[in-house]
Order: structure tokens, then sequence, then C-alpha cells
């Protein structure tokens, strides 16, 4: 028996290793049983290096679980500051799989030591030890315990190694494309160099549940269409065509409910569509959605009406007999403009592999004047359309006068036909900047640069990672199918969709750092006052939340301002994001490349996280309440827009909208792309389930660090409160900001 004294006194060691995925829905009890998992304690060391400790055991895979192992190892090695893990195997190539590793906990004199890992392992061959990444995988992981530390902070030169070979290989696996971004003189930011899903380290790609999900909800659309085109095909061979044309507005509303029932979609979904198209017709229903739509970032202040304006003339009635001046100063006036659509052309170049004939999709400059009247209530009281690429002057429309109360009046729907147009416009802005362009094309830099230049061990690289693991894998697929030019999913639906081009470089030649903090954005387009402006209630109430959650991480990671500016692994976080990701901006996009102070950096990690999580819910996940019933908001009109003088009738605007094709690939684009995540919120409102939230879902393991979280999780609570007595008796909820909605990553 030995004793604390010797030299070769042993000590026991209990791991716990955490494996497989956390999603409840996958049954499988799939054990990974490929070879033998490999650990070593302080890797580097010359002190307290452990041997190879050598666990062959079935460890879950498809489902969550753990193996604990017990072992007695020398005293020498003391207190396990780092874990190298590897895996090994004598299998086939073709039978290896690789092994997803949540988290090693090491007890040791009964403390608990955490290794946050979050990877994935690929094992090698027995005779050949590799030290390049391999099947999309790390050759072994190097993960620092507990709370993550700072570079400047760390004594020990094996640790300092460690998490600098961590770094390197991460960017040998996470490169930026090397082409020119700017080449064709357009405004895009960088963006992950690999084009293929399948090519992807097998950290950037979907979990099994996630991507399965995904892939059968669009391969059920994927049918249709493709049934469509050979009918089509076809028909046109056979003289059979007969272009499918709705023929009234109650047409559109059936459909929806047929194409809900026949693809299995979830009916409280549609039915929220369906309670729209009741009441689109309605200015007020039509301010609402400006302010709670999914485009409701555009709205602003209106101070003058010398410019934008000057041409149109506002009825007097619009405004219950107030003034103009007078409206201006009480400040009252709003508007919305979609300036991002100038000198895009018309769409509509794969009209005929679609329907069979030819169509122009006209992409039309919209703005509208919008007034709160005395009751709060917000309604547009005057459109301007202009159809540039025609070389027609532009048009001005506004509301019939209170005593006509015919609603097929040629007033009443001349002007239902402007808001059509103005919604179409919205429709191309929302699929293709607010949604693409903004929060999946702006994260997705954020997540490659913070893969590239923090290394696992890093407390800010803990703190955003559930963040970011979905925005790379869901856009690699958006180029290849959305927006690839040779597969372009929007020119199938929407006007601006053959030229997105050129609607990314009209965004982004505008777009900045502050966009993100949209605290300041909200004041800076004066909305503040605006009453019912749910989007901006429920955005600033989690901007505030989770601002008070990372200024605690902050504060607990830097213990100074100094400390910030120290951290040479932070500071070229923000320069890889200016340097790669705003390539070719003029000044960077406005983005420091120096973060020297604690609330700085409290901000910048703060539009981070809101703009993956919060914003991109909000502009995609209440799409098919938008678009479901197809006159609300059109993707794309394909008969010119309404000259000044012309007789409008409900013949010519029905004829005007999408033709059955058009309507069901649109209808199927913003179903399955607007579902809630099934996955990762950021709460659940059922305690058990909250290991599929932020709970569970992250590196933040100190338990000084995990405090933080549930004081996060406790006021998502409140705010999933609040938000539940806001929408009781409400015609039209508006929940898609409830924390139970918002997921921790842009997955969709």
């Amino acid at each position: 028996m030995t004793t604390s004294n010797d030299e070769d006194a042993e000590v026991a060691y209990t791991f716990i290793i955490h494996t497989g995925s956390n999603l409840p829905d996958q049954k499988s009890t799939k054990k990974w049983d490929d070879g033998t998992m490999i650990l070593k304690i302080n890797p580097g060391s010359d002190t307290t290096e452990s041997k190879d400790l050598r666990v062959k055991d079935h460890f879950p895979t498809m489902t969550e679980g753990d193996v604990r192992i017990d072992l007695w190892l020398p005293s020498v090695i003391g207190v396990p500051k780092l874990l190298k893990v590897d895996l090994e195997s004598n299998m086939l190539e073709i039978i290896k799989d690789a092994l997803y590793i949540r988290e090693i906990t090491i007890i040791y004199n009964r403390a608990s030591y955490r290794f946050p890992i979050k990877n994935y392992l690929y094992p090698h061959s027995p005779v050949h030890n590799p030290t390049e990444p391999k099947m999309g995988c790390p050759p072994h992981i190097l993960v620092r315990e507990g709370a993550g530390t700072l570079r400047h902070r760390e004594t020990e030169d094996f640790i300092v190694r460690a998490r600098d070979e961590d770094r390197a290989i991460m960017q040998s696996m996470i490169k930026w494309n090397d082409a020119e971004v700017n080449s064709a003189g357009l405004l895009f930011p960088g963006y992950l160099g690999v084009m293929d899903y399948d090519k992807l380290p097998r950290i950037l790609k979907f979990r099994e549940a996630t991507l399965d999900n995904f892939m059968e909800l669009r391969s059920s659309g994927r049918k249709e269409v493709k049934i469509n085109m050979l009918q089509n095909m076809g028909g046109k061979v056979f003289g059979t065509y007969k272009e499918e044309r709705f023929e009234s507005f109650e047409q559109f509303y059936l459909y929806l409910k047929y194409k809900g029932d026949e693809l299995g979609w979830d009916k409280e979904i549609v039915y929220e569509a369906m309670k729209v198209a009741k009441i689109f017709r309605q200015d007020e229903e039509f301010g609402r959605q400006i302010l709670s739509g999914c485009n409701a970032w555009m709205i602003k202040k209106v101070i003058s009406l010398e410019v934008r304006w000057a041409a149109g003339t506002v009825p007097m009635y619009t405004l219950e007999g107030k003034s103009v001046e007078q409206v201006l100063e009480e400040g009252r006036l709003f508007e919305v403009s979609y300036d991002d659509l100038i000198d895009i052309p018309h769409g509509g170049g794969l009209s005929k592999m679609l329907t069979g004939t030819s169509q122009t999709w006209y992409t039309v400059l919209a703005d509208c004047l919008l007034y709160q009247r005395d009751d709060g209530k917000l309604v547009p009281i005057l459109i301007r359309l202009e159809n540039r690429n025609d070389g027609e002057p532009e048009t001005w429309w506004s509301p019939p006068e209170p005593e006509n109360t015919d609603l097929n009046h040629p007033a009443h729907l001349a002007w239902l036909w402007a808001k059509m147009w103005f919604k179409c416009a919205e429709a191309s802005c929302n699929f293709v900047i607010t949604h693409f362009a903004r929060a999946h094309a702006t994260s997705e830099i954020f997540a490659v640069a913070v893969y590239r230049t923090l290394p696992n061990a890093h407390p800010i690289f803990r703190l955003l990672q559930p963040h970011i693991i979905g925005v790379i894998p869901i856009n690699v697929q958006g180029r290849a199918v959305l927006i690839n030019p040779n597969k372009n999913a929007f020119a199938c639906v929407v006007s601006a969709g053959d030229h997105l081009g050129k609607v990314f470089h009209n965004h982004f030649k505008n777009f900045s750092y502050e966009n993100l903090i949209l605290p300041d954005d909200v004041k800076k387009r004066g909305v503040e006052d605006i009453p019912e402006y749910l989007l901006r209630d429920d955005f600033l109430a989690h901007w505030a939340i989770i601002q008070e959650y990372v200024e605690e991480i902050v504060n607990l990671t830097y213990l100074s301002d100094a400390d910030v500016a120290k951290d040479e692994e932070l500071q070229n976080l923000f320069k890889e994001i200016v340097d790669f990701g705003f390539r070719g901006f003029p000044n960077g996009a406005g983005f420091p490349r120096v973060v020297s102070d604690r609330y700085k950096l409290t901000e910048y990690l703060t539009a981070i996280i809101v703009n993956i999580s919060t914003f991109h819910a909000a502009a995609n996940f209440q799409v098919l309440t938008s678009c479901g019933f197809v006159p609300n908001m059109p993707s794309c009109l394909s008969i010119p827009p309404p000259k000044q003088h012309d007789n409008i009738t409900m013949e010519l605007i029905v004829e005007s909208l999408p033709v059955r094709e058009i309507a069901f690939l649109a209808l199927n684009i913003v179903y399955v792309l607007g579902q809630f995540s099934p996955i990762d919120c950021f709460f659940l409102e059922d305690a058990a389930a909250n290991k599929r939230g932020i709970i569970g879902e992250n590196m933040i393991v100190a338990p000084e660090q995990e405090a933080c979280i549930h004081r996060l999780v406790e006021k998502m609570r409140q705010l999933k409160e609040k938000i539940d007595a806001r929408n009781d008796g409400r015609y039209l909820k508006y929940d898609v900001l409830s924390p139970v909605n918002i997921p921790l990553a842009t997955a969709t």
C-alpha cells in the first residue's frame, strides 16, 4: 500500500465522457464502438503530463449519454488543467464514423473539472497518428478546463502552446473565400471558402435531426415543383398546356388551406395567414404589418416632405382635418422606402421554365407615407410608384374619400393595387435583403472570424459558440440553392431575384456597424414613441436581457478596460472581421478594428448575438403569415404597374398575381425557411427540455458563468409571460419574438 508521501503515489480520477446528440426526437440507441478514445491530462507539461489513458467503450452517438471511467493515476499529475482527446480505430475507412463529444468532466480530489468540447473527432489508424485534420475533423482536441482563460494571463508554456495549436488547426480547416469579393465592383461580405455542404468541416455541419427536418420539408416542395415543370413541358409538346391562373382572392385563400393540408403544414401557422387574408384590405392592417410584419425595420419619421414627397399631394381627408404642417410638427408622419431596388431590372427570367410561358415580373420602386391617427393607429396615406425600368413617370396613390364605401369602386381598387405593388417591393427586399443579406451574410462573417481567431479556451469563444454554429452550414446550402447564379431560387419567385448581386450591392453600400446597434437605430429613425410598434418593443426587451448577460460574462472575463486591450486574440477577431469580412467596404463598413474597453466590447458582442438570433427570427419566422395569402404580399406581379389615370378592375388585379406554380413555389419556400427552430432555443417553457436551450447548449461551464445563464433564462421567462399576456384576446398574435420561438443561432 502506498502513502501520500511516496513519489509514485496514485490518486483516484473519475472521467465522465459525455457524447452524442442532445436532440430528444432522435430515438436511436446507436453506440459509437469504432475504436478507442485516448485521453491525456496536461499534455506537453514537463512535470504533470499523464500517460495515454485508453478508454474502449460503447459511446452514445445518436442520443445524448455518458460513459464513466474510474482510474488510478500518479499524484504528481495534480489538477487537470488541459485535456487532449484522441480517437483511434483499426476499422476500415468506409465503416468508421466521427464521434460528437460534448464534454468531459474529471473528478479529482472531490472537485469537478469540466472540459467543454462540442466538437467531432474522427478515429485515426493506430499506426498513423495524424497532425493534420482528416475527414473534416481535427486530428485531436486540446481543451482548457473551466471558465476558459485569456492568453496573456496564462503562466504555463504547455497551455499557451496548446491554445495556439488549437487556433492553428481551426484556421487550417476554416478559411475565407479567397476570390476577390468585389471583383465585379459589387459589394458583398466575405464568406467561408466552401461551396459544397458535404465538404464542410464536421463541426460546421448540422446535427442529423436538424438536417433531416429541413431536407424533408424542402424535398416535399421540390417534388411538386418538378411535377409541375414536367406537366408544363409535356403540355407544350402535345398542345394541351393551359396556364393555371387564379380567378379571385377567394381561390388564393382556398389554395393556401388546401396545400397546407396536403403537405401536412402546421395548421396554426397556416391559420394565421388565413386570418390576415380576411382583413388585408384594411389600411389599419397594412399599418400593423409595417410595424410588426416580417420587414418592420424600415419605418422612419418624416421631418420634411420637400424631397421624396414633393411631387405628391397628401389629401386633407387622410389627416383627420389637420394640416400637413401640423402633423409634421407633431411628429406623426412616417415613411417606408425600398431604395435598395433602384436600378434593379425586371425579373421573370426563369418564368417560362416554371410556368410554360414567358412572363415579366416587374421591379418597381415603391415608397409609402403613413400617418399616426388620433387613436394611435398607423395608416398609409400616400404611395409613390415608379416603373423606372420602362421610363415611366412616377405615380401617386391615396385612399378613397371616406364617404366612398364601395370596395369595388375603381378608387378603392386603385388604392388596393397600389398597396399590393408596395408589398411586392417589400417581398423582394425581405427575401433578399432583410433575411439573407442582413441576417445571414453578416452573421457568417462573425462565425467564420470567431472560429479562426479565438481558441476554444477563450471565454468569448465559449460565449459565442452556441450562437454561431448554424449560420455557416445554412449559408453554404443557400449559396448552392438560393443565391447560386445557376440555381437561384429567389429568381423563381420574386421580382428582383434575377439580379441578386446588384440588390446586395445596393444594400451593403449603405450598411454599417451602426445598423446592428438596434437601440440607437430606433432613435435614429425617430420611432421610439409609435404605439403598437411591437417589433421594437420586443426587440429592445431582448437586447436589454442579452446585453445584461453579455456584460456579466465580459466583466467576469476582463478585470479592466486595459485587460480588453491586452487580449491579442480578441483584437485579432475584430481585425479579421474588417479585413476579410468587410474587405473592400469603405472604412470597413464602420466596424471597429480595435475594441479597447468593456462597454464597447459588450455592445459589439450583444450586436452579434442579437443579429444572429433575434433579428433573424423577426425577419424569418413570420414570413408565411405575411406571404401565405398571396394578394397580401405578392412575390411578383406580371402586369405593368398602373399609370396615373388607369381604370383599375378586380380582374386586372387578379390577373397580375402569380400563377399557380409560382404561388406554390413561393409558399413552399417561405414555409420551409419560416419554421420556428425545434431545437436550440434561448428558452424552453418546459424546464426538463431546457438542455435543448441555452442551459444545455453552451460551452460556459464555470459556476459563476452558469449563474449568468440562469439569470438570463429567468428574464426570458418573464418576457415570455409579458408577451403572452399582451397577446391575450388579439385577433393576430405577435409572438414571433417570444423567447420560446427564438433559436440560439441562425439555422434557416
